[in-house]
């Protein structure tokens, strides 16, 4: 038996009789950060993103939109007075300290840009229900009447703790007068060890 497993199995096996086993983890941080978004274009079937309420579909294609990367991309908002959330479950590293998100966005709205915050996409990373760190948030007043993807400036916040996995969610809140779309894509998460 390598040292290494000899550790691991002292490890547990002082764990379980103490009551816990410590989870192991499937990233590390390394020297700098790990990306942790296994679906961030929106691509693949899994691991899907999950989304609430089931309908319509917050996944859209060419059809609707040109992607920057593939055939899709997320489609939030575009519906008066609805809330709709769309999440994926990611690994953490031992010892995570910040994320950051990155990748492009284009937002248009009938709103007046010059109007208060009407329609707000919010990104977050959740522990179940419980909130591990706002990234940060979009809305009505950097949309306009065309939709051309851009790279947003990265979002980062630090983490409140490191549970072994947390739920990165996207979630459209939108008033019931005019309507905003937020079409994403392209998405990287990246977890950093340090601050």
């Amino acid at each position: 038996m390598s040292l290494r497993k000899l550790v691991w199995a002292v490890t547990a096996a002082f764990a379980t009789a103490c009551g816990s086993v410590p989870a192991q983890r499937d990233v590390a941080c390394g020297t700098s950060s790990v990306q942790v978004l296994p679906n961030g274009s929106f691509e693949l079937a899994t691991p899907a993103w999950v989304q609430d309420p089931a309908t319509p579909s917050a996944l859209c294609g060419t059809d609707i939109i040109t992607p920057v990367e593939g055939t899709k991309v997320a489609c939030l908002g575009g519906a008066d007075g609805k809330v709709v959330t769309l999440s994926q479950e990611v690994p953490l590293p031992d010892g995570a300290k910040k994320a950051t998100l990155s990748g492009q966005i284009c937002i248009t709205t009938q709103e007046p840009t010059d109007a208060p915050e009407n329609d707000v996409l919010q990104v977050q990373l959740l522990d179940g229900t419980t909130v591990l760190a706002t990234l940060g948030q979009f809305s009505n007043q950097q949309g306009s009447a065309e939709c051309i993807f851009m790279a947003f400036s990265p979002l980062t916040a630090a983490l409140s703790s490191d549970p072994v996995t947390a739920t990165l969610q996207l979630r459209s809140s939108l008033n019931a007068l005019n309507t905003t779309s937020f079409f994403i894509d392209a998405l990287n998460l990246d977890v950093s060890c340090t601050q």
